[in-house]
């Protein structure tokens, strides 16, 4: 006898199966990709961060008295933050809010205006900085890295979790 069903069925169903499952391993690779994109972005903008925070320490400790004053190095540590300041904003792209532990605010992208703003007063602030050590007075540098901690300070307080 012959068999009246059509037979096109029981392989349409196979193959929409085949593509359903395809596209389901497509979405959960996609999402995995983007998760670890945005755990890129966070380890990247924190390695910045490291170097920024690096520099910083390197001039406070020789401001402060923690550390024998080398004006050289004091230039160097300075001309540093002053460059990696023109890279910290590109750290923060929208889908980098989370991905994996960050202490960054998520109000740093709901208040990208003003959050443009502070990362344009530090890349100012440590320009600044930079054109005051390499003058070589002591004074003037060390009052130049007060007013480019203070942007720092300022902008933690707002956008960064304690």
């Amino acid at each position: 006898m012959i068999d009246p069903r059509p037979r096109t069925s029981r392989p349409r169903a196979m193959i929409t199966s085949a593509v359903v499952a395809v596209i389901a391993v497509a979405a959960l690779g996609v999402a995995e990709a983007q998760q670890n994109r945005a755990a890129q972005q966070i380890k990247y903008r924190q390695a910045a961060y490291t170097v920024l925070g690096t520099q910083f320490g390197i001039m406070g400790a020789m401001a402060q008295g923690r550390a024998p004053w080398d004006a050289k190095a004091f230039a160097t540590a300075a001309e540093r933050a002053a460059f990696i300041a023109t890279v910290t904003p590109d750290t923060f792209p929208a889908g980098s809010e989370s991905g994996a532990p960050t202490k960054a605010k998520s109000e740093i992208w709901r208040n990208e205006a003003e959050f443009g703003r502070m990362m344009n007063d530090l890349q100012a602030k440590t320009a600044a900085l930079a054109t005051a050590a390499k003058g070589g007075n002591a004074d003037a540098a060390k009052a130049a890295l007060g007013a480019a901690g203070q942007t720092c300070k300022a902008c933690h307080d707002k956008y960064k979790l304690d």
